[in-house]
């Protein structure tokens, strides 16, 4: 049975905006956090109101910029693992005869899905981690608010008195 479910982001307002590296771009962005009052839904009837949250987002691909897009290397390394274990479990005897074409599809795509799979994983480069790329961005020193211009001011935290935006 399909169940289509998701939430709704009600009354969106700008709170926090920083620099940041977002891992969509694979670049150095600004972020921002939006507050929202956030509720459930199930086929599209809002039922369970979760309350009020802070999401973050990049200017450049509106994206959640520590959210990487792709699958992650030791995910790929288990995926492997698997193929191989699958492939070799295949051509192992087995008393009571199975379905023989079952076992041919393991023994042939397992080596065929496995060989490309384990050339990317080697000839890829490690890349840097997300905090390792964190720390050669510059901190966000505006002075005046992005949003409504407005000069920020200064104290333990920077902010707008205009729009109540605080600057990290």
């Amino acid at each position: 049975m399909l169940i289509i479910h998701g939430s709704y982001h009600f009354w969106p307002k700008h709170v926090a905006f920083r620099n940041d590296y977002c891992l969509t771009c694979r670049a150095a962005s600004r972020s921002i956090a939006t507050r929202t009052f956030d509720v459930g839904h199930i086929f599209w009837i809002p039922i369970l109101p979760v309350g009020f949250w802070k999401h973050w987002r990049c200017v450049r691909c509106g994206a959640e910029p520590h959210t990487a897009p792709g699958t992650r290397r030791s995910l790929k390394w288990v995926y492997l693992a698997i193929l191989i274990c699958l492939s070799v479990s295949s051509w192992i005897p087995d008393v009571k005869k199975p379905d023989e074409w079952f076992l041919w599809v393991f023994r042939i795509v397992g080596p065929a899905a496995g060989l490309p799979l384990l050339r990317h994983l080697l000839r890829s480069p490690k890349e840097l981690s997300w905090r390792q790329r964190l720390k050669f961005i510059a901190p966000a020193d505006d002075i005046t608010c992005p949003f409504c211009t407005t000069p920020l001011l200064s104290g333990p935290r920077w902010s707008c008195p205009g729009c109540g935006v605080l600057r990290y």
